[in-house]
């Protein structure tokens, strides 16, 4: 995960905080930074809401790149 692409797309997409990102993941706010720390993988789920908030390119940028 491209975590700084992460955070740049989806603050420019109005998810200015750590809170917010993770309601849109749909994920726990302790859940969130373990996948920003890289110690745990995103699931597909969390993907696709990602992919629904910045855009399925971004996403596989994010993700994939």
């Amino acid at each position: 995960m491209n975590v700084d692409l992460f955070e740049y797309e989806m603050k420019k997409a109005g998810y200015k905080t750590p809170e917010q990102r993770a309601k849109v993941m749909g994920i726990s706010l302790s859940a969130y930074y373990r996948r920003i720390n890289n110690t745990c993988e995103c699931t597909k789920a969390e993907r696709d809401n990602v992919a629904e908030a910045v855009g399925l390119d971004v996403m596989m940028a994010i993700f994939f790149g």
